[in-house]
């Protein structure tokens, strides 16, 4: 078995474990965006009032499904869903073929499983996701080659990555950010190393990284990032294209976006969908504890679920080549720190974070020559294999409840005291949390700093 098989064969079977002991199923926004699939499928359109009048969830395990504030009344009075649309129109082929599957099992069958036939299609839409997911940490990897690791060195980062959070929690639940993983590691593999020319594949992936809206709202700006990165690193290639061949560039970005304003316009009348009718749910006051929370907030927070991720300021320090790629990062970070639910709303831990996991293994590249960094990293990685395995073994301990208690960390801490007393939660004591997360930051600092100091004794090898 070669380097990428073996990757993609640990992750797919790790993360199909992860489905097949006590997660969550078919939650929060989940069952609104098969709901879409299952209109398109049956009735050929996107009008969800029989849907949910019928009950038509039950095929995916969702039974007594009502809209809530996932669908409402458009200008045309149908009930139409809130969410974009991409998720389920790219997994319709794949929801058709699962509820048909779903079908074939015998009733004693499922019930030996503790499956019923929605469940069971639901499970296999998973397995799905879980393919998306793997697929994009193959890419990553190959990406990392590129860069000069080796394969072992490539696998082991990638696998690192991949099997902890936030990637092994959201790796099989039917949201945007898998999809948009994908796109992100298309745009590492294709633009973390300069080409003599601009190639069909480099137009293909700026074409997709267009529809990403069409995912989430929030990631146009993500993908303007990603652009933005394209067109710098492939600068020089650029000026050989012809007026028009840039212009039918520019036109694969921005056709989709643009349509997606036209229908968005014509079905809830304003350019942010049907989510946003009475207000942005954008403030200041959730910036200001989302920005410190998404990588701090004890339940939340990547730091305290993934320790090696600390070192990620130095990595980008160490590779100054490589700050285009903040660019990206910086425009999925700010939005989702905004959010009024910058914790990802109920969802597994990080889940705003995951698309940025193929940048953030391009930036580590920087740490395999710094020995220092190296020792640090294996130390790091030391309690994230044991809160990831505890993970593994507790699906529903990765749900933050909102409560401020970390049960990964309380379990594996408790011998020694509680983290709820000396790790900040922005969602239960936000002004509190502002002192021991401004330790915390400084201590974050100082370690990075150490790392930068350290790497001057072992000269970096820069890579395009």
């Amino acid at each position: 078995m070669n380097t990428h098989a073996f990757v993609a064969a640990t992750i797919f079977l790790v993360s199909w474990g992860l489905t097949t002991h006590g997660k969550y199923s078919v939650t929060g926004d989940e069952p609104h965006y098969l709901l879409i699939a299952e209109s398109l499928r049956s009735d050929g359109d996107l009008d969800l009032d029989n849907n949910y009048a019928r009950g038509d969830a039950a095929r995916f395990g969702a039974a007594g499904l009502e809209p809530e504030l996932h669908a409402r009344r458009s200008r045309t009075g149908q009930l139409i869903s809130v969410h974009d649309l991409g998720v389920p129109v790219v997994l319709l082929p794949a929801y058709v073929v699962a509820t048909s599957a779903a079908k074939l099992p015998t009733e004693t069958l499922l019930t030996r499983f503790h499956m019923n036939r929605g469940l069971f299609a639901y499970s296999l839409l998973s397995l799905v996701i879980i393919a998306i997911v793997t697929w994009a940490a193959v890419v990553t990897c190959g990406a990392l080659e590129d860069q000069g690791m080796s394969r072992r060195m490539a696998a082991g980062m990638v696998l690192v990555a991949w099997l902890t959070v936030p990637v092994l929690s959201n790796s099989f639940v039917v949201f945007p950010e898998p999809f948009a993983l994908l796109a992100a590691a298309g745009a590492v593999a294709l633009w973390a190393s300069r080409s003599p020319r601009w190639r069909w594949k480099d137009s293909a992936a700026v074409l997709v990284l267009g529809c990403l809206p069409w995912f989430h709202k929030k990631f146009l700006l993500f993908g303007i990032g990603l652009l933005l990165v394209a067109l710098w690193r492939r600068r020089d290639s650029l000026k050989s294209l012809s007026h028009t061949q840039k212009a039918a560039v520019g036109a694969l970005f921005a056709i989709p976006p643009l349509a997606l304003g036209l229908w968005t316009m014509y079905v809830w009348g304003n350019l942010t969908g049907g989510q946003t009718l009475e207000r942005l749910p954008f403030s200041w006051s959730a910036f200001g504890h989302g920005i410190v929370g998404l990588f701090l907030d004890r339940e939340s927070g990547l730091v305290w679920w993934a320790p090696v991720y600390a070192l990620l300021p130095a990595a980008w320090w160490l590779r100054r080549d490589l700050a285009v790629w903040l660019i990206p990062v910086v425009a999925l970070v700010i939005p989702c720190a905004a959010h009024d639910l910058w914790w990802g709303g109920f969802s597994p831990a990080g889940r705003f974070l995951v698309p940025l996991v193929p940048l953030f293994c391009l930036a580590a590249v920087a740490l395999v020559n710094v020995p220092t960094a190296r020792y640090a990293a294996v130390m790091l990685l030391i309690p994230q294999i044991l809160i990831a395995a505890y993970g593994w073994q507790h699906p529903r301990a990765l749900w933050p409840q909102g409560d401020g208690t970390n049960r990964v960390l309380a379990a594996l801490l408790q011998p020694i005291g509680q983290p709820d007393r000396w790790l900040p939660s922005f969602r239960t004591d936000p002004q509190g949390a502002w002192t021991p997360a401004a330790a915390l930051i400084a201590l974050l600092a100082a370690l990075n700093a150490t790392m930068i100091l350290a790497s001057r004794t072992a000269p970096l090898e820069r890579r395009g």
